[in-house]
Parts: C-alpha cells; structure tokens; sequence
C-alpha cells in the first residue's frame, strides 16, 4: 500500500541525494508529481520512466558530472 510513496522518496535519495522538499524544491511539489504519475501507471515505475526521468534531471546531471 506504501509502495509508491516509498519508491519515489527513494528515487530522491537515490538519485537526487536529498529530500524531496530540500533546496532547489522547498516544498513537497514535485514529490507529489512524480506519486501522481505513478500512481497513473499503477506503480509501473519502468513504464512511467520514473529512473529514466531522475538520471536525466538537470540536477542530477549539475551535480554528479552526467553528460
């Protein structure tokens, strides 16, 4: 029942290395798309292209030297 919620916290600490409402955020915004789009896709995570969409972030890739 707590899948989805927990999957996409762990995207942000995951990926992101930060809460989701920690800078550049501030508040539980964004978080709560990606809940959203992945509840859309009943927790499918591969077809709502949840890793797909944090490795490449703009923030992820600032941070951590992606190309």
């Amino acid at each position: 029942r707590q899948f989805n919620k927990a999957f996409v916290l762990m995207q942000y600490l995951g990926y992101l290395r930060r809460n989701p409402n920690s800078l550049p955020d501030l508040n539980f915004d964004g978080y709560n798309f990606w809940l959203a789009k992945l509840n859309q896709f009943n927790g499918n995570f591969i077809d709502a292209e949840m890793v797909k969409a944090f490795i490449s972030s703009s923030e992820f890739r600032q941070r951590f030297g992606a190309p």
